[in-house]
């Protein structure tokens, strides 16, 4: 059983490196197989279908996702330095991501689709929900900012860069134009007091977190 679990998830780790890099449809079961060092028959033994993989994989990337953000929460000093935090770990690994996966997770792998929505609602809104509570509390953020919509308005925003003309009008990567966002996001509902705060953390870059300084 243990051989089991080992070798699934070292499946899962190689398809996610060839799924960020080349999207979700140009990776055929061959090239992970052949990314594994298996035969494509052994890799089935694991994984029957390519669309239980890819819903697994992505899953795999959504608790990783959850997991950083709850750690960018306990380290965090305020809800900016939150924010910054976990916008440095997301772009870090956006920087290499081909902007087609949400693409085609939505028209080819509806089980995965369905992952990631709820990942976004369930888990995504409630974060982004607490953290401008907190800056409000704080004295960050305005208190006559609508939360709800606020929150709302971030989380749709986080898809813009997946559009993939408005992607190809930037000439960037998807992780610069995230934290781009995300810059342009905080000072549209910051106070005079939560602006010195960006300012100093805009200077200060912070580190994604990785297993060497959680």
């Amino acid at each position: 059983m243990a051989i089991i679990i080992d070798n699934k998830a070292r499946i899962r780790e190689k398809a996610k490196e060839l799924f960020i890099q080349l999207g979700l449809r140009r990776v055929s079961m061959d090239d992970i197989a052949n990314s594994v060092g298996m035969s494509k028959k052994t890799l089935y033994q694991y994984y029957t279908d390519k669309e239980t993989l890819v819903a697994e994989t992505i899953e795999m990337i959504l608790k990783s996702n959850s997991i950083n953000c709850e750690t960018c929460r306990e380290k965090a000093k305020n809800a900016i330095h939150e924010g910054f935090l976990a916008t440095a770990s997301v772009s870090d690994m956006m920087r290499h991501m081909n902007p087609v996966l949400l693409l085609d997770m939505q028209k080819y792998y509806p089980l995965a689709y369905k992952k990631f929505l709820q990942f976004k609602e369930d888990f995504l809104y409630n974060f982004l929900r607490h953290s401008l509570e907190w800056g409000v509390r704080d004295g960050l953020f305005r208190k006559d900012i609508d939360v709800n919509f606020v929150s709302r308005l971030r989380l749709e925003s986080i898809h813009l860069p997946f559009q993939l003309s408005f992607y190809d009008a930037m000439k960037t990567d998807l992780g610069t134009l995230q934290e781009e966002i995300f810059i342009l996001y905080l000072y549209g509902i910051a106070t005079p007091k939560g602006t010195k705060m960006i300012n100093k953390y805009r200077i200060e870059k912070q580190k994604p977190f990785t297993d060497d300084n959680k």
